[in-house]
């Protein structure tokens, strides 16, 4: 009878793998037994299942019997069968070979040589009602821990009665015995591993056997720590793998899986001391500095990070990452210098990783070195033509290289990757070219953004400041008036419009546009200067005087409004306001008192 669990797995499975699992099970059954252990007490104190391996020869878990005091076993058929005591044990793969009374087919033990991830694998074993079943799965991971020891994880999913359980291949060969740990973790020691203690010989009975909790001692810690490790069960395997540690502190394997485990679970300060404690034990292991610099990279201490990777590449231990990981250091503490040497490294080792290229470009463009950073930012581009960051680091870099086309290209590509901030980027290219004085070109990109930004008067604003730039004054004019008819109180336009006026030397439209000015900025005393001076420029003291008189008002330690105030007091015949206005000249601009001293009267 199988359960409900199992019914489900089979019902999933193909017609023919279907086929072979019942044809294993109908061939096999009869050669395992359920297996119920007892203690002191005659308590059950485990349930599992045991295998005929050799005349009168059971394998099964040692876990399930090392504390018994009696075993009885129950076939498929329902018959008990007398379980006499121990006659081997594996303690580090966690066999044990039991003597049974009576005779039972002989299972046939393959070879699990040819064990391999992915491979399809049924294992017989017992229910939760003792009754023998079958389930399915496949080989998820399989690793070798030393000369001797290997083991596998697999998908299984089976009841604790399954511990000790054989498990075959698809030709109906037992290729491992199964282990069954907490939350279903189940691991399989293969078959050839533990084959050569099958052997008959001096049986020991249960009640004079040394008991033992086979999860207590090292070998079983150490299993159980494997397994879950394997199975990437990170808790229970600290849980086991610390239990062995204490057993054995000098073991590397032990404390290399709890540093990798600490560092996975963000226990940074258990993953330093571990990685620190096997450095001690073996100051020539790699792959502890690489580990080590590592964490102390994730814990962003950078400083820290540096010797531990550098002994890590120097010993070529996990050398492209190692390198990758120290140029984030080094440009995390600001040494641009060595962070830029390093990732030359990495993308000389890894030349796929568009990335690195970024962080090399901006590393060099820290150092001011911007042929370089043009150049590893074009390879990032390359590989990553669409990513907003690189080409905008990349256009900054033609800007700084004086790439002064490529960098407007690029911009203009930003906008097209980004329509919605279409607009900042033809921005970009108007501050570029207003910076190194081609102000035709941003006259051009300032137009777009105009085309772009219909509601802003920022937009024709900036475009006036550019058609100013280039003397044509008209086109400036229309220009900010155009901002004036999106804001009408937006002050700076009028006051562009004056200045503008000004270098047409029409004065009298200047002072029209500098008063609007004033109305919105009474407190401006550029914009009473300006007034000032363009009365002067027409000669119409009398008119220049107050809002002169008005700029210093508001600024006293303005020289040339001094200055000129006292050229009004002068044209008006006020001599005696001219020379009080140089006294205050004297402390606030020497120089120009000096000229103003020249011409007083």
């Amino acid at each position: 009878m199988l359960t409900c669990s199992a019914i489900l797995i089979l019902l999933l499975l193909p017609g023919s793998l279907l086929a072979q699992t019942s044809q294993v099970f109908e061939s096999n059954k009869e050669s395992l037994v359920a297996l119920a252990v007892y203690g002191a007490n005659k308590e059950l104190i485990a349930k599992g299942c045991a295998f005929v391996v050799g005349e009168e020869l059971l394998a099964t878990a040692y876990q399930l019997v090392s504390g018994a005091d009696m075993a009885e076993g129950t076939t498929a058929k329902g018959k008990k069968v007398k379980i006499e005591g121990m006659v081997a044990v594996d303690r580090t793969q966690g066999v044990a070979i039991l003597k049974m009374k009576g005779k039972m087919p002989l299972l046939k033990l393959g070879s699990s040589d040819s064990l391999a991830e992915g491979q399809k694998i049924i294992a017989l074993g017992a229910n939760e009602a003792g009754e023998i079943v079958s389930a399915e799965g496949s080989v998820r991971r399989l690793a070798r821990f030393d000369e001797k020891l290997s083991v596998a994880v697999a998908s299984l999913a089976v009841p604790a009665g399954f511990a000790g359980s054989p498990v075959f291949n698809e030709k109906a060969e037992v290729v491992g015995l199964l282990h069954v740990l907490e939350r279903g973790a189940t691991g399989i020691i293969p078959v050839h591993q533990w084959r050569e203690i099958a052997k008959l010989g001096r049986v020991t009975e249960f009640k004079n056997w040394k008991k033992e909790d086979y999860l207590a001692i090292l070998e079983g810690a150490l299993l159980a720590g494997r397994v879950y490790y394997l199975a990437e069960d990170t808790g229970n395997a600290q849980k086991y793998l610390e239990r062995a540690a204490k057993l054995s502190p000098n073991n590397l394997e032990i404390q290399t899986k709890l540093a990798e485990i600490y560092s996975r679970q963000r226990d940074f300060n258990s993953a330093i001391s571990a990685y620190r404690r096997i450095l001690e034990l073996d100051p020539n292991l790699g792959e502890a500095y690489f580990g080590l610099g590592s964490v102390y990279v994730r814990m962003m201490k950078w400083p820290e990070a540096v010797a531990p990777l550098e002994k890590a590449i120097q010993m070529n231990v996990q050398t492209q990452e190692a390198w990758r990981l120290l140029a984030t250091a080094f440009e995390e503490m600001k040494d641009f210098t060595r962070a830029a040497a390093a990732y030359e490294k990495y993308v000389g080792l890894n030349p796929s990783d568009w990335g690195a290229y970024l962080r090399l470009g901006l590393c060099y463009m820290e150092l001011g070195q911007f042929e370089p950073a043009v150049k590893a930012l074009e390879e990032a581009q390359k590989k990553q033509p669409q990513d907003i960051k690189v080409n905008y680091t990349l256009a900054q870099a033609y800007q700084k290289n004086k790439q002064y086309e490529q960098a407007e290209k690029t911009f203009v590509l930003l906008a097209e990757l980004s329509p919605e901030d279409a607009a900042s980027y033809y921005g970009l290219i108007v501050r570029m070219y207003d910076e190194v004085g081609k102000f035709d070109r941003a006259v051009l990109a300032a137009q777009k953004v105009v085309e772009l930004s219909p509601k802003s008067e920022m937009a024709p604003y900036n475009l006036g400041i550019m058609y100013f730039k280039l003397e044509r004054y008209d086109e400036a004019i229309a220009a900010f008036r155009k901002a004036l008819e999106i804001r009408p109180n937006y002050e700076y336009a009028w006051y562009q419009i004056g200045y503008s006026y000004s270098r047409q030397k029409k004065y009298k439209e200047a002072i029209e546009a500098f008063n609007k000015f004033v109305e919105l900025m009474p407190d401006s005393y550029d914009g009473w200067f300006n007034i000032g001076v363009s009365y002067m420029l027409m000669k119409d003291f009398k008119n220049a005087l107050q809002p002169m008189q008005k700029a210093v008002e508001l600024k006293p330690d303005y020289g040339v409004a001094l200055y000129n105030l006292a050229i009004v007091y002068l044209n008006l015949h006020d001599n005696l306001s001219a020379r009080e206005v140089y006294k205050n000249l004297v402390s606030v601009d020497p120089g120009l008192a000096e000229k103003l001293k020249k011409i007083l009267r």
